[in-house]
């Protein structure tokens, strides 16, 4: 399969004849020197000095051709020592053909024909949205192949470079061994800003009220997500232990309800300084539907591959990508299913098989769920048609304490481009599957009956509306006033209003003249989320009075509120004195002051 798509990539053929005119292959070495030169427009100036050296005395070469997997191929031209040489240019099937015939008849052993050919190509380099992708075709591992250098260049205003993958094998060059196993990706900026549209519907078939909850794109490593409106307004977003963010709203019997969200996302290459994420291992390592990391055949495997590349490699090189299956609305067979049928493979497998193998060998996997912006759905396809989602997995890197994202469906789809080491600019999540290898639902899965129009749209921000500095509401639930010696309840409810999320948030409670004194951190509080803090206190003694104060503090966000200490005798104004004070010598034979009473978190 990989040869095969290298092959498509650029397919490099010779045709060679003798004097006698009579065609004859495998006699002559051709070596390259490739060169990219990307202007600021992003046309890319393509040159191949090429080196053929017979082999044998009594041939000659020809002619020569080359085929492109690209139509957008302009302004050819080429020379041999001979002066500048017509080409012969057909196009059919997305691809280009050029065919050249030489002026110069080189004849001897050990003797060389130099020439070179010159064009424009528009395919390989892309601006999509801020980021400039750069793509070097690679060249099928022909035998008649010899040297093979490549080298690029490119103008300082595509800015920095995000990736490259694989980097150059010798100084500035990819050399022979590298092209022909897969091209070169390159990024070039900082980060990529996506702007969503999604569409939800939601019921509720029950006779009672419910809750109903919904996957909204999340927060991760690599991406942020800004919601910019979310109509209507859930009654809460919690994060469940994937890092989901799940919005919950309450329908009534036999309700309906539409949702709709506007989201800003960015992607960055690199996980966000600080992020780290613990994990269950038991809960990521467990066989699950789909993952059968128990099965004897999935065990054999595992046993033989103990690190999550060589998990990486063996998928990639086992399955083939069914390009046919995607247009069938294919149903999801599961890691033991795929070694069955290999190359009836689409996304969902490629990433099942990685991870039962890597479960099967004690490493935490799991599975995401999103969309990937793609140009070239040849090269880089979407397989879950509804709405194009795509799917990928994750490894669990203990060290970093970091969830890895790897591609190996694109991996092989582009012919072996590294999607291991980096992934890219273009892969959203939208929904994680840990725990459970089938739920939450990604947004495109709650479709309307009957409707036709897509729920996901995927267009380029190029700015991403800032939330408040001041993104917190701190409300605390308490009477304006107590009794002395009797135990009072309350709570403090902090609530992320806006549309991104906050991290580190850091919750103090205390009080005076009690001491109160309550702690909590939120690694993650996502938009809509809550954090509730119930709390208990009873002030001083039963004939005590004066004032008191609950303070909070978030981060740097102080609230307080007052309240009133009034003694235990103030129960005597509005009844009878005598039950008064029967009640309050009561209360002093049965019941001790406490200084502190406080309620689990």
């Amino acid at each position: 399969m990989k040869s095969f798509v290298l092959r498509i990539l650029v397919a490099v053929c010779f045709l060679f004849f003798p004097w006698s005119q009579i065609q004859a292959a495998g006699e002559f070495t051709a070596d390259y020197d490739v060169s990219y030169a990307v202007a600021p427009t992003g046309v890319t100036i393509v040159t191949h000095q090429v080196t053929l050296t017979n082999k044998l005395t009594n041939l000659y070469a020809r002619e020569y051709s080359i085929v492109f997997d690209s139509t957008k191929i302009d302004n050819i031209i080429a020379y041999d020592d001979g002066g500048q040489i017509t080409p012969d240019i057909s196009q059919e099937d997305g691809k280009t053909e050029i065919k050249l015939r030489f002026n110069s008849q080189v004849i001897g052993v050990g003797k060389k024909l130099a020439f070179s050919l010159r064009f424009e190509n528009e395919d390989i380099a892309q601006k999509l949205g801020s980021i400039w992708e750069v793509h070097l075709p690679g060249v099928a591992n022909d035998p008649d192949l010899g040297s093979y250098f490549v080298s690029l260049a490119v103008p300082p205003s595509f800015g920095p470079i995000a990736y490259m993958s694989p980097p150059p094998g010798e100084g500035k060059r990819w050399n022979r061994e590298q092209m022909t196993h897969g091209g070169v990706s390159l990024g070039y900026g900082a980060k990529q800003q996506f702007l969503l549209n999604l569409s939800y519907y939601i019921e509720n078939p029950s006779v009672t009220s419910k809750s109903i909850e919904l996957a909204i794109p999340p927060d991760t490593a690599y991406q942020k997500v800004t919601i910019a409106s979310l109509d209507p307004t859930p009654d809460e977003i919690v994060r469940d232990n994937d890092g989901n963010w799940l919005a919950r709203y309450t329908l009534g019997s036999g309700k309906k309800q539409d949702v709709t969200a506007r989201l800003y996302i960015a992607i960055t290459m690199d996980p966000r300084p600080g992020w780290t994420q613990r994990i269950d291992v038991d809960a990521n390592t467990r066989p699950q539907r789909y993952w059968e990391s128990t099965d004897p055949t999935i065990i054999s495997i595992a046993n033989k591959l103990k690190t999550p590349k060589e998990i990486y490699t063996y998928v990639v090189d086992t399955l083939g990508y069914d390009y046919k299956r995607v247009n069938q609305n294919p149903i999801r067979k599961g890691a033991r299913a795929a070694l069955s049928s290999p190359d009836a493979s689409v996304c969902m497998e490629f990433t099942d098989l990685f991870i039962a193998i890597a479960r099967a060998a004690g490493i935490p996997a799991r599975e995401v769920i999103g969309y990937a912006y793609t140009t070239n759905t040849k090269l880089r396809p979407l397989s879950l048609v509804t709405d194009v989602l795509h799917s990928w997995p994750e490894y669990y890197d203990t060290e970093r304490g970091q969830w890895i994202p790897v591609d190996p469906t694109w991996a092989d789809t582009t012919g072996g481009i590294d999607y291991f080491s980096k992934l890219d600019f273009n892969h959203i999540a939208f929904a994680i599957h840990g725990e459970n290898s089938e739920y939450p639902y990604p947004a495109g899965f709650y479709r309307k009956p009957d409707k036709t129009t897509r729920d996901v749209t995927v267009t380029f921000a190029d700015i991403i509306p800032e939330t408040s500095s001041k993104p917190l509401d701190v409300s605390i639930a308490f009477p304006a006033s107590v009794i002395a010696g009797f135990e009072t309840k309350g709570t403090v409810k902090i609530t992320n209003r806006t549309g991104a999320s906050v991290e580190g948030v850091n919750v103090s409670v205390q009080s005076t003249p009690v001491d109160v004194a309550l702690f909590r951190t939120e690694k993650v509080l996502p938009p809509f989320g809550t954090v509730t803090m119930p709390f208990a206190l009873t002030s001083g003694d039963y004939f005590s009075g004066g004032k008191g104060r609950i303070v909070t503090a978030v981060n740097d966000q102080i609230s307080t509120h007052q309240f009133s200490i009034r003694p235990a005798v103030w129960l005597l104004l509005p009844g009878g004195i005598v039950a008064g004070v029967a009640i309050v010598a009561l209360l002093l034979i049965t019941k001790k002051p406490r200084k502190l009473g406080a309620s689990d978190i």
